[in-house]
């Protein structure tokens, strides 16, 4: 996750408001919500397969339940073991995790746990009455997903007729409950433009954060590889984004970034090229440093709706443990495979421009992309808009 606004202006409104809260009795220091370590991951749990939308891009690829989904006391127990790690952040989704019987029953025991708990849901099932029992449970943060500017992007991405309206309605009424909530676009050729309309809808809206996802290639994604944007229509979002966290710096809203970790080095180039201090840009290297790049196997775990334990949320492809077979300390941490042991040293292990790369300790690209692309988690990422030998980012018109 790149922040615009904490890279650009030194502020993250949502990032400094979770902060801010008092720590509880078993809670690891504030930091490590923002800079994770490889033993004490931020950790994304698919609750179920379960979905009311059809979205093109879904990475799970959700439909209906699984019948071989985690059963409650195997969740509850997953909750133990994450709250005895001392995770920083258990980011719950699915499918659509409200779409689960289960959903309530889990954010209870993860505030009784005192985990901290952020949701990422399609926002058409937040009544005002499921925000206000998250609020009840101390979510952190929930993040929905709204894929365009107008209604008809949003449905034809989503499948589904009408969800524009039930998606705001559920970002309304997470927002009136007191939810610290963001609007997440996830970039193709039939909304990139539309990315300007939708963050004055965020600011109109009154939500602290505005998040751009960049297409990955798993799961429905696959399938839809072709309607990635061109490198110049990329630059040309991230031209508007650097431009607006400058911009927004007195708002109450943060710019933010993910699945692309090449869009830090992007940053710093354009810090360059537009007069910024060696101090500020110095800093904001070392942030990008702490922050460590593309944290797939590191940073990071999935644990999918079956309880497969996932490098990654995009590399389900790749599976480094059951939590029904073994629990997750020890795929994770006390006998990790020999894949996790190579991702947690990837900078040594990186070919191509991305191996001949002065940034590769604070990026190292897309991991997944450059497999989809290549077959390798270690060769380059191919939607990288940085020239490593000329060491400036590439002349796109």
């Amino acid at each position: 996750m790149i922040v615009f606004s904490k890279l650009l202006g030194n502020k993250g409104t949502v990032y400094d408001a979770v902060r801010a809260q008092k720590k509880k009795a078993n809670e690891v220091d504030d930091d490590v919500i923002r800079f994770s370590s490889d033993l004490k991951p931020v950790v994304m749990w698919n609750i179920t397969r379960a979905c009311n939308l059809a979205c093109k891009h879904c990475y799970l690829d959700a439909k209906n339940p699984h019948p071989d989904e985690l059963t409650k006391k195997q969740g509850f127990r997953l909750i133990d073991d994450l709250s005895d790690l001392k995770i920083p952040m258990l980011i719950i989704t699915g499918g659509e995790p409200l779409a689960s019987n289960n959903f309530f029953d889990y954010i209870n025991y993860t505030n009784q746990k005192n985990l901290r708990t952020a949701i990422s849901s399609n926002g058409t099932l937040i009544t005002p009455e499921a925000a206000q029992r998250m609020k009840e449970n101390e979510v952190r943060y929930v993040g929905v997903s709204v894929d365009g500017g107008i209604p008809e992007t949003h449905n034809e991405f989503r499948g589904t007729k009408g969800s524009f309206e039930k998606t705001i309605e559920g970002i309304k009424n997470a927002r009136d409950a007191g939810l610290r909530t963001g609007i997440r676009i996830t970039l193709n050729k039939y909304n990139w433009d539309e990315v300007p309309k939708l963050l004055d809808y965020a600011l109109e809206l009154g939500v602290p954060r505005f998040c751009v996802y960049h297409l990955v290639p798993t799961g429905r994604g696959e399938g839809i590889m072709d309607w990635d944007i061109s490198l110049s229509q990329r630059k040309k979002v991230l031209d508007f984004l650097f431009e607006k966290a400058l911009e927004l710096q007195d708002k109450e809203i943060e710019i933010v970034t993910t699945d692309s970790p090449m869009d830090g080095v992007y940053i710093l180039e354009k810090m360059k090229e537009n007069g910024f201090s060696k101090e500020r840009i110095e800093k904001t290297k070392k942030l990008l440093e702490l922050s460590g790049g593309c944290s797939i196997g590191r940073k990071v775990a999935n644990i999918d709706h079956l309880g497969n334990v996932n490098p990654c949320h995009f590399a389900p492809q790749k599976t480094v443990g059951n939590i029904k077979n073994r629990r997750f300390p020890e795929i994770w941490n006390k006998e990790p495979t020999d894949l996790l042991c190579d991702l947690r040293k990837k900078e040594e292990e990186l070919t191509g421009k991305c191996g001949e790369c002065k940034y590769k300790n604070l990026c190292g690209g897309c991991r997944q992309k450059a497999w989809f692309k290549n077959g390798s988690f270690y060769s380059e990422d191919p939607h990288c808009l940085y020239d490593p030998y000329e060491e400036k980012l590439k002349d796109i018109n």
